[in-house]
């Protein structure tokens, strides 16, 4: 395991920008990519009550922030099993407890702890640790799959979601997400529907239109979204590959792909524009509300004609980068 205070660490500090600002921009913006749109400023709902169901009631006042931790390199082309994070002392000792009164929210996408779920798995964290260093809740799950074989189409459908034991707190590999206080408080609320541009997603759609008012200048956002009235395309990483993934071709025949049943709750980070982090300025995972045993990494919905978005979003004022891969990701490391 990586000892988190030897750990390069980058910090970076958002322009604040006025939360009615953005949600101006996501309006006018968003109607380029959805037949309906409404972006409004509300009190973050409880989202330790259904259908959220997660670690804490909410998010917005106090510290909000995005960690960047690891990166794709460390499992491209080659795995690097000498990667792995704790994330609760990763909060405690490298982020710190300043701003942190009641400890520190900590929701995103990564990669699973394949060391105690025997298998290499995605991960949707969802956990708040408290000021002690030790987790206070854990709501955290993985999802797993299994290879293709030549017994094994791509339509077999064998996706387990698993919720985490409360005290797992680590990851491998990389890790995306949000930092925050996790007290209730003054969030973004967008929602969309009947997705009119084929070549985008929720995700994306939002980051364009937040670079087309403030180009280069980085905006973060943090939070969740719920997709209903559509399915989801999703991946799932299987276990390891023993061959080096070399090329996009390789990685997309070792990766999983699925369409999931709404409705799906996705933990969410997006970065508009990187500051010369290599950070990676989208990351989504999430899992089934309909009771199936499913969950994944967003790609987009399936059904543009009839899909309903309702995202929650808090403003990030910064930014922490951490052990980045020294080669940044090439989707062709030949």
């Amino acid at each position: 395991m990586e000892q988190e205070n030897s750990l390069p660490v980058e910090e970076y500090a958002f322009t604040p920008v006025k939360l009615e600002t953005i949600q101006k921009v996501l309006q006018e913006n968003l109607i380029e990519y959805f037949a309906d749109v409404n972006v409004e400023i509300i009190d973050c709902p409880d989202l330790s009550v259904p259908p959220f169901n997660l670690a804490v009631k909410g998010f917005g006042e106090g510290v909000t922030g995005i960690l960047d931790l690891g990166g794709i390199p460390y499992l491209i082309p080659v795995v690097d099993k000498t990667k792995v994070y704790d994330l609760a002392k990763i909060a405690y000792n490298v982020i710190g407890t300043e701003g942190f009164p009641n400890g520190h929210y900590i929701s995103g996408s990564g990669a699973g702890p394949w060391f105690s779920q025997g298998s290499n798995c995605e991960l949707v964290a969802n956990m708040l640790i408290g000021t002690d260093g030790k987790v206070l809740e854990n709501k955290s799950r993985v999802v797993l799959t299994t290879k293709l074989t030549e017994e094994k189409d791509k339509s077999c459908n064998d996706v387990t979601l698993r919720e985490l034991d409360k005290e797992e707190s680590r990851c491998a590999l990389m890790i995306n997400a949000m930092v925050s206080s996790g007290i209730p408080g003054k969030i973004l609320r967008i929602k969309c529907s009947k997705r009119i541009d084929a070549s985008t997603n929720l995700t994306d759609s939002i980051r364009d239109s937040l670079v087309k008012e403030f180009a280069t200048e980085p905006i973060g956002l943090g939070g969740l979204f719920m997709i209903q009235n559509s399915k989801s395309k999703t991946h799932v990483m299987p276990e390891f590959d023993e061959n080096p993934l070399v090329n996009l071709t390789k990685i997309n025949n070792w990766l999983r792909f699925f369409e999931m049943d709404p409705p799906m709750l996705f933990q969410s980070i997006l970065v508009s524009a990187d500051p010369g982090l290599d950070l990676r300025i989208e990351h989504s995972h999430g899992w089934s509300l309909n009771g199936k045993s499913e969950g994944g990494h967003y790609h987009h919905d399936t059904s543009p004609e009839t899909v309903e978005y309702v995202a929650y979003y808090a403003v990030a004022q910064k930014l922490w980068r951490i052990d980045k891969p020294k080669v940044p990701y090439s989707t062709n490391p030949e």
